[in-house]
């Protein structure tokens, strides 16, 4: 990967490796997602002041305030329509029904899905539809982002790292 060039623009794939863009399900648009990770990764987090946030553990000043915790769980995707490589969070039912998927097909990686949002509710459920369709075939050539490395940089961003 290129580290240095000339210009205002990063190439796509140094952009993609180094900004780590999350998918936003938005409320009436459908995304169709390939899958580009071979497993999730997954924390235990807070929906709190209008965005998750990393439970802290022993000692967790929003669990010591009552702020329920859930697991979630990030994949790394492509949007077909923008070609945009990113990573995408689910909740635990979500998370659950893409694991059955990719037992019945032998795997996560190259997973078709349609993900919307039901009502244009911010804690609105998320849908999930594998689509009957073979992905693209440039999608296959794509790497899966570095997970771990895209929640850390999004928990120091947040003072939670």
């Amino acid at each position: 990967m290129e580290q240095v060039g000339s210009g205002w623009d990063p190439p796509r794939e140094v952009r993609d490796r180094i900004d780590f863009h999350w998918f936003h399900v938005v409320p009436g648009r459908a995304m169709r997602l390939v899958v580009l990770s071979g497993s999730p990764m997954w924390y235990v987090g807070h929906f709190y002041k209008g965005r998750m946030r990393r439970c802290g553990g022993d000692g967790c000043e929003l669990c010591a305030g009552g702020v329920g915790s859930q697991v979630r769980y990030v994949l790394g995707c492509v949007d077909v329509e923008t070609r945009n490589v990113g990573v995408i969070e689910v909740g635990k039912s979500v998370g659950l029904l893409l694991r059955s998927w990719a037992e019945r097909r032998g795997g996560l990686r190259w997973m078709f899905v349609e993900v919307s949002k039901v009502s244009g509710a911010k804690q609105s459920r998320t849908e999930v539809v594998e689509l009957d369709e073979n992905p693209p075939h440039w999608s296959k050539a794509l790497e899966a982002p570095d997970l771990a490395e895209a929640l850390l940089r999004t928990w120091e961003r947040q003072g939670g790292g």
